[in-house]
Order: C-alpha cells, then sequence, then structure tokens
C-alpha cells in the first residue's frame, strides 16, 4: 500500500488512478470536518470536493512538510470559513429544534435537544474558534497539528480553543 506522500507524488505526474486512491481514503473525513464547520450536508459535500480539487490542481507543488491529512485539513478549513464569512453576509437565520415529541421517549428527547444545543452553540462560535474546536475534540488532531493545518501558533490555538470553551460553557451553562 503505498503512503500519502507516494500518491500525491503520483498525482503529480498525472497518475489519476493514485489521486483516486487518496481521495477515496481521506472523503469521509473532508466531508465530517466541513459539516461540523458548516452544518449543511452539501455544503459539506460541495466543500470537500472543492478541497480535493485545489490539491490536484497543486499536487506538482506539494511538499510533504506535515501530513496529508493537515495539509487537506488546511485547505478545507480555508474553505469553509469563507464559506462561513459568504453565509453571514447573505443570511442571518434562527436555528429552531423540531422534534415530533409522539414518536421519541423522553430520554431520547432530552439527548436530541442537548446534542442539537451544542451544535447550535458549536456555529455560534467565532470562524476560527469553532475550526479549532472541531479538529481538537472531533478529529482528535494535537494542538501541532491543528497549528500547521490553521498556520498558526501552538500558542494561538490554545488561546482560541480556550475562548471556544469559555464561549461554549457560557452558553451552555444551563446545561452543566
Amino acid at each position: 500500500m503505498r503512503t500519502d506522500q507516494d500518491l500525491m507524488s503520483a498525482a503529480a505526474d498525472g497518475d489519476m488512478d493514485a489521486f483516486e486512491e487518496l481521495v477515496l481514503h481521506h472523503q469521509h473525513a473532508a466531508v465530517r470536518v466541513a459539516y461540523r464547520l458548516l452544518s449543511h450536508e452539501e455544503d459539506a459535500r460541495d466543500a470537500a470536493q472543492e478541497a480535493f480539487l485545489r490539491i490536484l490542481e497543486s499536487a506538482s507543488r506539494y511538499r510533504p512538510t506535515a501530513s496529508f491529512r493537515t495539509y487537506l485539513y488546511h485547505i478545507l478549513t480555508r474553505i469553509c470559513i469563507d464559506h462561513l464569512r459568504r453565509r453571514s453576509r447573505r443570511e442571518r437565520f434562527d436555528v429552531t429544534l423540531t422534534l415530533d415529541p409522539s414518536h421519541a421517549p423522553p430520554e431520547a428527547l432530552e439527548r436530541n435537544e442537548r446534542a442539537e444545543r451544542v451544535r447550535v452553540a458549536i456555529r455560534a462560535l467565532p470562524a476560527r474558534q469553532r475550526v479549532a474546536l472541531v479538529l481538537k475534540h472531533y478529529e482528535g488532531m494535537s494542538y501541532a497539528e491543528i497549528a500547521e493545518a490553521m498556520q498558526t501558533s501552538r500558542r494561538a490555538v490554545d488561546s482560541m480553543l480556550a475562548r471556544a470553551r469559555q464561549a461554549l460553557k457560557e452558553m451552555l451553562a444551563d446545561l452543566l
């Protein structure tokens, strides 16, 4: 089995099968991260596809200074942040929870409501805090990997995560 770096090198030489293998290996994770950032499935798929297209277009310039996953998330998070900025200028919306209480036990309703409140709170975070939080807590990336993906320092990542956690604690105080 070839490494991600081998596959990128082959893709840079025009091997589309190698690039397809790379996409298949990372596509699910890319869509998952984009969905956590954008909260919209179609937008997440579009963002992931755009990230892979950008990677293909720049395959000849790829230098494996970090893991391919970090490189992918760097490109993907920038696309998502741009999308969020465009979205916030286009629309302001209020997310409401719509559950049919007649079809679920009370425990499930409460669990779903709590999960939705957390999702809404995460969506309310500034884009860079949301990116850092998703990469750390949902993707399990290290501070160094997040810093590389976001092209910032580990100290900045620590600060973003601290501010995100504090904001979530305040927004969700009644759940704690």
